[in-house]
């Protein structure tokens, strides 16, 4: 409700998803889930702004809110209830010369760069035309939808926004040189404008709602004893008499958070259709300010139970074990984003 009420605790993270029909099937560009809660995770999601303890310095290309956003950790209906002393995070938003600091020399790529302030301008446009068509259809300018399309412009607006877009075109490999400094995987060359426009007109924002921590662990836990509560969670909600899969007011639960609160975020998502595209097969994938490549994988629909086994349908399966944007991939199907006849 503090969320609702306050549209500035809203952290936004930009994201890419790539997809292709190859072989008969449709497949997802994924790498292995880095945090433990699923087997597959896209691996590009990159905040513009999010929590962090507020005790904490903030990362690298990242700086706290000035003044200072904050929010107490006794506000989350997961808080222990056994009097523990409650702990503070404090909004972090990217920094515009994030991939042009001093830390970051070796990142820097003019081109795109300005791909990526293309790109940002494209969904200022957009997004206007989308508030303005809420506005024109709404009864009431205080509605779910019409608040989530103002956080997101918002956040856009920001010229600092251009260095979370180009970090999750980054992340996603697909636009980093060959080995041997070559060419990209996916160019930007004269093909760079229509493909902006694709991206641009691609963009879904989908809000997601993870399954906290059960109680949430204070920040002094040991790595094995968040691995605990992870493992055993699912099982001590349902004790609690609980519903594991979705809250007390209905919403169903998108994924299995960390004790990170910022997965509880407006998504805004960009998809690629990279079908047909050539030497797509070892795309890497990139830690954000990262220099070392690791494999990414092309994983069916089917593997990522985003669709049953026979391709045609959206699954009813449970996918968060399995994948952990599989609920935001089957909407994108069902959005036809995502074109799967």
């Amino acid at each position: 409700m503090q969320y609702q009420r306050n549209t500035e605790l809203w952290p936004v993270e930009m994201f890419l998803i790539a997809y292709r029909r190859c072989k008969g099937e449709i497949q997802v560009l994924v790498r292995k889930s880095a945090n433990g809660t699923s087997k597959f995770g896209v691996g590009s999601g990159v905040p513009a702004t999010r929590w962090m303890l507020s005790s904490a310095p903030p990362p690298q290309g990242y700086r706290f809110r000035d003044p200072p956003v904050r929010f107490e950790a006794k506000s989350f209906p997961e808080f222990p209830k056994d009097g523990q002393e409650s702990w503070t995070y404090g909004k972090i938003d990217i920094c515009a010369d994030a991939f042009n600091g001093a830390d970051a020399a070796s990142l820097h790529d003019a081109e795109l760069e300005e791909f990526a302030q293309d790109i940002r301008e494209g969904l200022q446009v957009r997004l206007s035309e989308l508030r303005r068509r809420h506005r024109d259809a709404a009864s009431s300018s205080n509605d779910w939808d019409g608040t989530r399309l103002s956080v997101v412009q918002g956040v856009v607006d920001s010229p600092s926004c251009r260095a979370a877009i180009q970090g999750t075109l980054r992340m996603s490999g697909l636009f980093q040189r060959r080995q041997g400094g070559g060419a990209r995987f996916v160019g930007l060359g004269k093909d760079a404008p229509l493909l902006r426009k694709r991206l641009v007109q691609s963009m879904r924002i989908y809000t997601m709602f993870p399954q906290m921590p059960y109680p949430m662990p204070p920040p002094s836990a040991t790595a094995a004893e968040l691995q605990e509560e992870l493992a055993s969670r699912d099982r001590r909600i349902k004790a609690s008499g609980r519903d594991p899969h979705q809250d007390t007011h209905g919403r169903k639960f998108t994924h299995k958070s960390t004790p990170n609160v910022s997965n509880t975020i407006h998504g805004v998502y960009l998809t690629l259709d990279a079908t047909g595209m050539p030497g797509l097969d070892e795309v890497p994938a990139l830690e954000l300010f990262g220099t070392k490549e690791v494999p990414r994988q092309w994983k069916s629909l089917q593997d990522l139970k985003v669709l049953d086994r026979d391709g045609k349908r959206v699954s009813t399966e449970d996918p968060k074990a399995t994948f952990i944007s599989g609920f935001i991939v089957r909407q994108l199907v069902k959005d036809g984003v995502i074109n799967i006849d």
